[in-house]
Order: structure tokens, then sequence, then C-alpha cells
């Protein structure tokens, strides 16, 4: 019986990337404390902890406490700054001068709760948080940060709720893209480009806002206004990563693949541990022919993003396609250690056993694919195929059937049943499968050979 062996469907592989929930940070533009009032110093400090430079921040803090050691508030950032930096005894150290300072500010429950949130005690940071409300319920940064808390813990609708009453004390194009991506996860597209939209009224220049929205017109393939939205995004913002990343997966799609390259290079260029744009550009050198930049590509985002599934999946395509399947295998149990439940890795595994001519092997992989989700008609097809190599032919006959009864236009199901058909002698039923065929795709070579052998 001939039947190909190479019958797994790859699937659309995301690769874009999100700018994520943030708290409200502050502008302003220094490079040192020259002529600077004490208030100035604790903003550029703050500014310097929004751009993650917390040594910079930390100096900042130093050159006021040096003069005011009284200002208890500024222990509190400055812990925040050494906490980021793994300081957690110099950390620890500013919390208690704080606390003894002056146990009534919210900014001590505030950065602790961050500690705690940064260290995944969510019941500890919601405790502290709570505790930075009670004392200043108008408190926007608490506010922001619990609701981004909640986003993490999948109360969904106490991060709106927070977020919401952060926006009515101070609107800001931050906590309205905070707020558009908790509605993402509910899911609510609509409300979340309403907020979007509001950011960008807000700040015309806000590159995350046009990022997330042009994500959205991306998943809804509106690739136009993601090029546009994405193109904002740059232009505003022309050393964010991101945006390349996500511009070059639209040029992407859109077989652009020389615009698409060079903007996963620049991607790289700006920030070298972008995971997902050495994911992008892999796809493309994939399709350009240049597998050993591919594969150098894949290998270097599973390096920087090692949970990431699409890193595993991708290399795993490009190893069987340059014509060694085995060596894919071990991605594809990571893939399965990663996501037991998901069929996709048992159906890839079995796919490659099929190329191995390993059949019993195949349809245990297949088998299970199809335990864990029985309605991808992807999966039932590629289990009748191994049957069908096996001799089994009734149960491929079944599985077939079930294929087609997903899918009623899946015209390899069709053909591979008659070919099953013919084998078992049953001529008619063989012969209207390959009508069937030929109806769908009148040019479909196969079939018309398959016509042929039984007359």
């Amino acid at each position: 019986m001939n039947i190909s062996k190479k019958i797994a469907k790859k699937i659309a592989v995301p690769f874009m990337v999100m700018s994520l929930l943030a708290v409200p940070s502050m502008t302003f533009a220094a490079e040192d404390f020259s002529g600077l009032t004490e208030a100035q110093i604790y903003e550029l400090g703050n500014t310097f902890v929004d751009k993650h430079d917390y040594n910079k921040a930390i100096e900042a803090y130093n050159r006021i406490l040096e003069n005011n050691s009284g200002w208890a508030v500024v222990y509190t950032k400055r812990a925040k700054a050494n906490f980021l930096l793994g300081n957690r005894d110099e950390a620890t150290k500013d919390m208690e001068t704080a606390m003894s300072l002056d146990s009534s500010l919210p900014d001590i429950y505030c950065v602790k709760g961050n500690m705690l949130y940064l260290d995944n005690d969510f019941a500890g940071a919601e405790a502290q948080l709570n505790k930075a409300l009670e004392i200043k319920p108008d408190y926007v940064e608490a506010l922001t940060l619990r609701g981004k808390l909640y986003s993490d813990m999948n109360r969904l609708t106490d991060a709106i709720a927070d977020l919401s009453q952060a926006l009515t004390i101070a609107p800001s194009a931050v906590t309205y893209v905070n707020r558009a991506i908790v509605f993402e996860k509910v899911p609510d597209i609509s409300s979340a480009n309403i907020d979007y939209n509001k950011a960008i009224d807000l700040d015309a220049t806000y590159a995350p806002a046009y990022i997330n929205r042009g994500m959205i017109s991306y998943y809804q393939r509106k690739f136009k206004a993601a090029l546009g939205d994405f193109e904002l995004a740059i232009k505003y913002d022309p050393n964010n990563a991101n945006a390349y990343t996500n511009r070059g997966s639209v040029y992407l799609i859109e077989e652009d693949y020389e615009s698409a390259k060079n903007d996963f290079d620049k991607a790289i260029e700006i920030d070298p541990a972008a995971a997902m744009a050495y994911n992008g550009r892999g796809l493309v050198n994939q399709k350009t022919g240049r597998y050993s930049d591919a594969l150098h590509d894949f290998d270097k985002c599973i390096e920087l993003a090692p949970k990431y599934e699409y890193g595993y999946q991708n290399r795993a395509l490009l190893l069987r396609e340059i014509g060694v399947p085995e060596k894919a295998l071990p991605d594809l149990d990571k893939l399965i250690g990663m996501y037991p439940k998901d069929g996709y890795a048992y159906s890839a595994k079995g796919c490659i056993y099929l190329e191995l001519e390993q059949y019993e092997k195949a349809l245990t992989e297949f088998t299970k694919a199809v335990e864990l989700d029985n309605t991808k008609a992807d999966y039932i097809f590629n289990k009748a195929v191994a049957e069908s190599y096996l001799k089994k032919n009734k149960e491929a006959v079944e599985d077939f059937t079930a294929t087609l009864k997903l899918n009623d236009q899946y015209v390899d199901a069709y053909l591979y049943r008659g070919i099953v058909y013919a084998d078992m002698g049953m001529k008619t039923e063989a012969g209207r499968d390959f009508d069937k065929v030929l109806l769908l795709d009148p040019e479909n070579e196969r079939a018309k050979k398959e016509v042929k052998k039984l007359k």
C-alpha cells in the first residue's frame, strides 16, 4: 500500500510580542544631579527604576539621603531598586528604616507588595497592597499593581475593577493599556480595542498601545491595520524591539521575506535577548532555504526562552524538513513534558515514526493524540494512516470516515480511504472515494492513477 508517510499538518506558529502590564512611570530627562532639587533627584531616581537602571536609581536616592536621612519614602524606593538588583539584605534594611520613620506610609506596603509579587508570593503581595490601599484608597500605583497581581491570579473581574478605579482617579495611557490586556484575557476584544484607542487618544506617542492593538488586528488577519500600528510604534519608539519583531511577523505572513528578516535583525540588534525575534528570523531562514541559519536561530531562541514551546516546535519541524526526523524527537518529548495534555507533539512524533517506518510506535503516538483531542481531524487521519500500514484496514476505514465527519472536504481522507478499500477488494467503495477526490480536486494525479488501477 502506497500512502504518504509525510502527513503531519504544519500549523501557524505565533511569535508576536505583547507589551505587558506595567506600573505607570513618570518621565524626567536628566543625566546627572547638578543643579537639581531633592524633589527633582527623587523623580529622576524613579525614572531610572522605570528604565530598569537600578544602579543609577540608587545613586540618586543615596544623594538625597546624604542630606535628608529622614525622608522615609526614599528608603522605600531604594529598597525596591536594591531588591530588583538582587540585593535582598539591603532592601530589607531600607524597608525596616522606612518603617521606623513612618509606619503609616502607604509606599512601604506598596513596595513590600511589589517585592512579594516579584517573589511569586501572591497571597503576601495582596495583603501588603491591601494595607497600602487601606491607608490611601486612591493610591494609583497600588491599585495598578494589585490589578496586575489579580490578572496573574486570573481574578480578572477584580483586576478590571482595580484598573478602572485607577483610571477614574488618574486616567493614563499606561493604565488603559493595562486594562486592555486584562480584557483580552477575558476575552473581550471589543473592550480591549476601545481601551487601546483611549490610550492613544491620551498619548498618541505611546508605542505599547499601538503594538498591542496591532496584535489584535494581526490575529484577526487584518494585516494592513496591524502593519500600520506596528509602523506607528516604531515611529514613536524606534528602539522598541517588540515593534520590529511584530512588524516582521506581518511581512513574514505576506511572504516579504527580505523585509521580515530586516526587521528581525533590527530587533536582535536592539535587544540581543529577543527570543521571539530569533524565532521569527529562523522561520524566514527556513522559508528561504537557509537551513543552517534557521537551526542556529531556533537554537538561540530556545537558549534564551527555554519555556517557549514554539521554539521547540519550529526546530522539530525544521529537522524533519531537512531529512533528520529522528533528531526532532527530543524536542517533541520536551513539548510533551511541558504540555502533556496537548495532542500536537504526540501526533508530530507519530509522523516521524511513520517516516522511520516504525508503524507500531506511530500508531501508539497517534492514538494518544486522539485520546487527548478527538475533535482534530488531522490527528484521526494520521492514526488511520498508521493503521493502514499495519494492515488494520477495518480500523483505518473507520478512522478515515471519522475524519470526514469532522471535515467533509478533507481530500486526502477520501483518497487514502479509497486506497484502503481497493486493498480490501471493495472496488465500488474505492471508486466512489476517488470520484469524490476528483470532484474536490480535479487535477489530483494520484486519484487519476488509482481510478485506472480499478479498471
